[in-house]
């Protein structure tokens, strides 16, 4: 197309007589030779994030996932899901007296007893026997009996116990294959001893791990974060999920398994964390490309911002002036010094907890603007110098002196029974469609604006949920009422009710789960009643964008 659009501009000293006629492969090849230089093709992944949308804008042509799968490409990697549920009862011998007893955030508190029950030595030996009998069973067959499996941990320690309690079980086995765990290096942190990846799976000098998974003798690899993305291995036919993941990078995970090879006509996914139909709610959302519409960058989020922070009277631009040369001539202890410092007059500022976390969210909001906008607008030296500000003293500002209370109660707490239950198979792939608006471009009953008070009322109504969930969605939903980009996007597109209530209710959805990301709410992002279809977050999305449209009538 590049070379197309370059056609008509011929030199000056070109004759006008007509060429002789060229072969058109020959003719295009030619313009692009003479032009390659000015010429950038920017290819998207099948899951590119809004921020990736609005930087380069609107994709000329899609190849799709479902085309891709369509065409023989790529495998159909969720047509199917076995699930299972893990369940486990925990104990904890510390019991503070009742005057004693301090609250911790829902989310904090109910991912930190996962992790504890997701690294227990009993369930994790439990979990090998379940994934070694369908890896055997099920995988091993696949690809004239060549396939290959990969198990996803929650954390490097689990992964670790995994690697040895398989290696352990293949052993007693008498297996004829072996398995690798694939990791950054790490210290561990009960003993402190440096844990090597190389050391590990007794790598020989300058052997990739991914050269020796070539190998037919090794058919499991293990994995917390490595390779997740971007890892290539087309006998890979099966794979163990045994921590959450959602969205993108759900697609980007199971995606793993994609590669086509003679004989592969299937894989199998297993699910241990009761997630398979988010999982190909997310499979749905990316199938036929980028859900999301490229917006016009607002050049005066940066100051707008800015100007909510320094209006809060809590840092002034003198203190990021201060800060940002201190990083430059000072020690890291003068610089820790200082951050102590801001933080104690941060606590004093503003006492309230969720006060708290609303600033550092603005803080947050205003480095991460300012990182994309800067690719479009130039700034004031003095934006860069708060951002440089902000980046650095933003995550060190709620340092809860109790979370090593908390630390002490997770630590002592135990697994004192544990097992997984099998759910069925959820099916879906290229077959799930989520539910389109029922209007046509220009149709539809005029808008009427729903009050957040109102939809709170409709959720208490249809799902059971705390009055701290209710603060969460009154909080963030009006937050996405306020917002300009949104107001922008559903003026621009008041007319296209079917967009609005399809493609931009998804986007609009994923802004909100941002949002709640953002806060540590990762309890409701994980939880179905929030982010099936017609959930929560959908009956969010849909009040914020009616508010807008009511607005624009």
């Amino acid at each position: 197309m590049g070379a197309a659009i370059r056609l008509p501009f011929r030199k000056k000293d070109e004759p006008d007589a007509d060429a002789p006629e060229l072969d058109p492969d020959e003719q295009i090849a030619k313009v692009i030779r003479e032009h390659d230089i000015n010429q950038m093709i920017v290819a998207f992944t099948a899951t590119p994030a809004p921020a990736t949308v609005n930087l380069f804008g609107e994709p000329f042509d899609t190849y799709s996932e479902a085309e891709a799968i369509a065409e023989g490409y790529i495998v159909d990697v969720a047509a199917s899901i076995i699930s299972y549920k893990t369940l486990y009862n925990l104990h904890c011998p510390i019991v503070p007296k009742l005057d004693e007893e301090k609250l911790y955030p829902k989310g904090v508190v109910a991912k930190a007893l996962q992790n504890v029950a997701f690294q227990d030595d009993g369930l994790i030996q439990y979990k090998s026997e379940v994934m070694l009998r369908i890896f055997e069973k099920d995988v091993m067959p696949l690809i004239n009996g060549r396939a290959k499996a990969m198990i996803v941990t929650t954390s490097r320690v689990a992964g670790l116990r995994y690697f040895e309690i398989i290696k352990e079980k293949l052993k007693e086995r008498g297996a004829d294959y072996k398995t690798l765990y694939a990791f950054s290096d790490f210290v561990h942190p009960e003993n402190n001893a440096p844990i090597s990846e190389h050391a590990i799976n007794e790598l020989k000098d300058g052997e990739l791990i991914e050269e020796r998974f070539e190998g037919d003798d090794y058919r499991l690899m293990i994995v917390a974060n490595k390779f997740q993305t971007g890892f290539d291995q087309p006998l890979l036919a099966g794979m163990f999920l045994d921590k959450p993941v959602v969205d993108r990078n759900a697609v980007q995970t199971l995606s793993r398994l994609n590669r086509c090879h003679e004989g592969k006509d299937r894989v199998v996914v297993v699910d241990f964390t009761n997630n398979a139909k988010a999982i190909l709610k997310a499979f749905v959302k990316y199938r036929k490309g980028t859900p999301f519409e490229p917006e016009e960058p607002d050049q005066k989020l940066c100051q707008k911002l800015y100007g909510e922070i320094i209006a809060a009277d809590v840092f002034t631009q003198k203190d990021a002036v201060d800060f940002v040369k201190l990083i430059v001539t000072g020690t890291d202890a003068q610089v820790q010094f200082l951050v102590n410092a801001l933080r104690i007059r941060f606590h004093a500022k503003i006492t309230d907890l969720e006060k708290r976390k609303t600033f550092v969210y603005l803080l947050a909001r205003f480095v991460k603007s300012f990182h994309f906008l800067t690719c479009f607008f130039t700034y004031a030296p003095e934006i860069k110098e708060f951002a440089t500000f902000g980046e650095y003293v933003g995550p060190q500002l709620i340092k809860a002196g109790s979370v090593s209370e908390l630390m002490k109660q997770i630590r002592q707490t135990e697994v004192i029974k544990a097992a997984v239950e099998y759910q069925g198979v959820e099916s879906g792939g290229g077959t799930i469609k989520l539910k389109p608006g029922k209007g046509k471009k220009g149709s539809g009953p005029p808008p009427k604006k729903v009050s957040v008070q109102d939809m709170i009322a409709e959720i208490k109504s249809r799902f059971d949920i705390s009055d701290e969930e209710a603060l969460y969605i009154k909080q963030v939903t009006e937050e996405k009422v306020a917002d300009p980009v949104i107001h922008s996007t559903v003026i621009a597109h008041r007319e296209d009710r079917l967009y609005l209530e399809g493609a931009y209710r998804g986007q609009v959805n994923g802004e909100i789960q941002i949002a709640y990301d953002g806060r540590g709410r990762y309890e409701e992002l994980t939880d179905p009643k929030y982010t099936d279809t017609g959930g929560i977050f959908d009956i969010m999305a849909v009040t914020v964008i009616q508010n807008h449209l009511s607005v624009a009538a």
